[in-house]
């Protein structure tokens, strides 16, 4: 008979409400593998199917394949769509639940032979698809989070040579007009430097495992669709 073993899943985004809570167990017969959890979980939570069929998982601040084992007690991270934003437990210099501080990043990208800065700021805004908002809530899964932004730093400054690029994002909920997110570039002149600061930007939105879910003054919350986080090919 196979053996069934237990898992814990952290559920990020709108999955701990649809799965019950941040962290929930889940019994896995065979094959123990990724693809074969996600679809327990389908069958095991119905009303989180739809979200969870297009979740990537992680362990630590990987990736991990369809293919890839899993192994009795394995915690294992559930990483819906993102939308660029609970808060990492241990603030890293690319997340932090504390106020960001554009003038530590300043300081630390200060380059003499750069001739153009461009620093974006993202702040949490009144209005959203014709809803009025109160404040957001970002969570992010800091471990890969803060790994993905960093790749993006060093993937921005090899494509568009530039000598700095620098991401921080804030987790937790936020007011109206607080500062969400700093993309800081600098580069020897501007068209590279604005070019790869939209890069980083949108890369960011796109690949980093945070997740806002907006506060409206009817009293209501949602979180935000974001995009698919793609599994990772098992290496050949």
């Amino acid at each position: 008979m196979a053996e069934t073993i237990d898992v814990l899943l952290e559920c990020h985004g709108a999955l701990s409400e649809h799965m019950g809570g941040d962290t929930v167990g889940l019994a896995l017969d065979a094959p123990h593998t990724i693809d074969h959890l996600l679809a327990r979980a389908q069958t095991r939570w119905p009303e989180a199917a739809s979200l969870l069929s297009r979740t990537a998982c992680a362990r630590g601040d990987a990736l991990l394949p369809p293919e890839t084992e899993v192994g009795a007690g394995d915690r294992i991270a559930l990483i819906p769509p993102v939308s660029g934003g609970a808060p990492a437990s241990e603030p890293s210099s690319h997340l932090t639940v504390d106020p960001l501080d554009l003038d530590a990043l300043m300081a630390e990208t200060e380059d003499a032979r750069c001739g153009a800065l461009v620093v974006f700021g993202g702040t949490v805004r009144l209005t959203n698809a014709g809803r009025t908002v109160e404040s957001m809530d970002y969570s992010a899964y800091g471990p890969l989070a803060a790994r993905t932004m960093a790749d993006i730093e060093h993937e921005t400054i090899d494509a568009f040579d530039i000598h700095a690029c620098r991401l921080q994002h804030r987790t937790g909920r936020l007011g109206l007009g607080e500062m969400s997110v700093y993309v800081v570039v600098r580069a020897v002149h501007r068209a590279p430097a604005f070019d790869a600061a939209r890069y980083a930007l949108e890369q960011l939105k796109a690949r980093v495992a945070v997740w806002k879910n907006e506060y409206y003054s009817d009293g209501t919350h949602a979180y935000l669709e974001g995009t698919e986080v793609p599994h990772p090919e098992r290496p050949r």
